[in-house]
């Protein structure tokens, strides 16, 4: 068991935070390219503890920035987004999707000074159907990995959007957790109401798995593995990234993207 202090270090992602600090060093997903439309309105989003909006501006350009505007803290999620910018509609000062400070409309041409303005904006990249960010420090940001889920084609992909409300390591729990299937997932049938051609009738039949589990040079792998036919066994493997790209995950022949605490779910249409 945790101690509450490992556990705070752990699940707490906010800035400042050892996990946050850590997780702010890859890219995460922030939400569906889908969801955003080119000078349509803005879109809420909670990444690592932060009040962020993205938007889509007029050239197609993805922003995802700080969603209060460093003039006086008006949330840009009521902003125009218009002609290659969100204009906040407080003062109408507008911003472009890096966060330079385009227009001041409010402020007399002789004492102007949007170059010295900028928003806090971080680096976007699409890939997928998904919107990446990195919310990191580095002058360059890391390349987004070529996982192989994330090169297939948009008809050999399923993305799928729900929400969690907990933490990023409860999500995780459940993820790479296969012996709660048995309870809760199938925790009312029999053994004999399963089709014995289907891999589920191992589940059901041993509802205690024992585990093993080994380092690897890109993370760690695990596997759950029950009795099968005499002299055999049934293995449920997977695999897991301790960073918020999503989890790459095998079980039986399909492969799946996990990410918490949170709302995205990619996973192969051949599985």
């Amino acid at each position: 068991m945790l101690t509450a202090a490992n556990n705070e270090m752990l699940t707490r992602v906010g800035p400042g935070m050892p996990m946050g600090n850590l997780m702010r060093e890859y890219w995460i997903p922030a939400c569906l390219s889908s969801e955003l439309k080119a000078d349509g309105e803005p879109m809420r989003l909670m990444l690592l503890g932060e009040q962020l909006i993205a938007f889509r501006d007029t050239d197609d350009r993805v922003g995802i920035m700080e969603h209060r505007c460093p003039h006086r803290c008006a949330s840009l999620f009521f902003g125009r987004n218009e002609e290659g910018g969100l204009r906040c509609v407080y003062h109408g000062w507008k911003f472009d999707v890096e966060g330079n400070c385009l227009d001041m409309p409010n402020v007399p041409p002789a004492q102007d000074f949007k170059d010295r303005i900028k928003a806090k904006a971080y680096r976007v990249v699409e890939r997928a159907g998904i919107v990446w960010t990195y919310m990191g420090e580095r002058k360059e940001a890391p390349s987004l990995p070529n996982v192989e889920v994330l090169m297939l084609p948009d008809e050999e992909r399923l993305t799928r959007v729900h929400m969690r409300e907990c933490n990023w390591f409860q999500s995780l729990e459940g993820d790479i957790d296969t012996s709660h299937f048995g309870f809760l997932h199938v925790g009312g049938v029999k053994t004999e109401d399963v089709d014995p051609t289907t891999i589920n009738r191992w589940a059901v039949g041993e509802r205690a798995p024992d585990y093993k589990s080994t380092e690897t040079e890109w993370g760690t792998m695990y596997a759950a593995y029950r009795p099968a036919e005499p002299g055999t066994y049934y293995y449920r493997y997977a695999h897991f990234l301790l960073c918020p790209l999503p989890v790459p995950v095998h079980h039986a022949d399909t492969q799946r993207l996990l990410r918490g605490p949170d709302r995205l779910h990619l996973e192969r249409a051949d599985g």
